[in-house]
């Protein structure tokens, strides 16, 4: 048995996420990361402002957030020196062998001239992403309250405090390096030690340009349909695959004084058009099918589920 979508549920779920307090969340991650790389380039010859970049890459960036939305950042840093020196092309066992010869040498060294002034042997390393992110981690420190909790992984930090950004919200933000010629983020891993390069192509243009054909209606959508999966499947939508979808949606299905008009519009022909015709928003070139950013590092794509999901309700 189908449930029923009625036209106020539709207009409570547009209705149900705070865009003014989305967007005081995103200027104030802006104003702290900006302070924090600010502090950071008065005592690094490695890191300059012009030369970093932040940007939103969920639905932070829309406004469309839900009950399950985390605030995704990438922080991107352009210098190449960093890029080389992250990524260790040595011979593992080559190096470790050299360095505990080396330790051993400096060991006997220290220990006859024990009685001598100890000179410290700790050689200077490059520097590198990780060193980028500890500095990044120290000085946001320094410009958030003591209530407020950051953690520090492999590729990303998450920091999560009511007082600085308010109640059931957590940042995570990606460090990366930036090619700005190619417009493209490095994520490095230290595991596979590479770098996943990503690229967000036209998407950020095709968004304003689908607002500005659509206007509110268009964020509205993206609202009530991550609303909706995010209640099926208890977890938010690959939102470039959900921005996609509504992407190739044309511009006069978008009613701009009929929200469950437009709803009935976009959900029957995201349910009725050709699967290889929607085309990704990154790259108007490839169909959503062949978008990394949306079946790429294993995921499985959420295009099936998204039909199940509209043909669950009655029309």
């Amino acid at each position: 048995m189908k449930n029923q979508l009625n036209q106020n549920l539709i207009e409570r779920l547009a209705e149900s996420s705070n865009q003014e307090f989305s967007e005081s969340v995103n200027q104030t991650v802006y104003n702290l990361v900006s302070s924090a790389i600010e502090e950071l380039a008065e005592k690094s010859p490695f890191v300059t402002p012009d030369k970093c970049i932040l940007i939103p890459v969920n639905e932070v960036c829309t406004g469309a957030v839900t009950q399950l939305s985390t605030y995704d950042y990438f922080l991107g840093i352009e210098n190449m020196q960093i890029e080389l020196n992250t990524k260790n092309s040595r011979n593992f066992w080559k190096y470790a062998w050299r360095e505990f010869r080396a330790s051993w040498r400096l060991g006997r060294k220290k220990y006859k001239n024990k009685n001598k002034e100890q000179i410290s042997t700790q050689s200077l390393q490059k520097y590198q992403l990780s060193d980028f992110r500890h500095d990044v981690v120290f000085h946001l420190s320094e410009f958030l309250s003591e209530t407020s909790i950051i953690y520090e992984y492999g590729r990303y930090i998450t920091i999560v405090g009511q007082q600085d950004f308010g109640t059931n919200v957590q940042i995570n933000i990606y460090i990366s390096c930036f090619d700005s010629d190619s417009s493209t983020f490095k994520l490095y891993s230290e595991n596979k030690n590479k770098y996943s390069v990503i690229s967000f192509g036209s998407r950020y243009q095709n968004l304003q340009y689908k607002t500005e054909q659509c206007g509110e209606m268009f964020v509205n959508m993206l609202k009530i349909l991550n609303a909706i999966y995010s209640k099926t499947y208890n977890k938010v939508p690959n939102q470039i695959l959900m921005e996609s979808l509504l992407f190739n949606c044309p511009n006069n299905l978008f009613d701009k004084q009929d929200i469950y008009k437009t709803f009935l519009n976009v959900a029957n022909f995201i349910r009725l058009y050709s699967p290889t015709s929607f085309l990704s928003i990154c790259d108007t070139s490839k169909n959503i099918f062949d978008e990394k950013n949306i079946v790429g590092s294993g995921r499985q794509i959420e295009f099936g589920k998204i039909l199940n999901m509209l043909d669950s309700f009655k029309y």
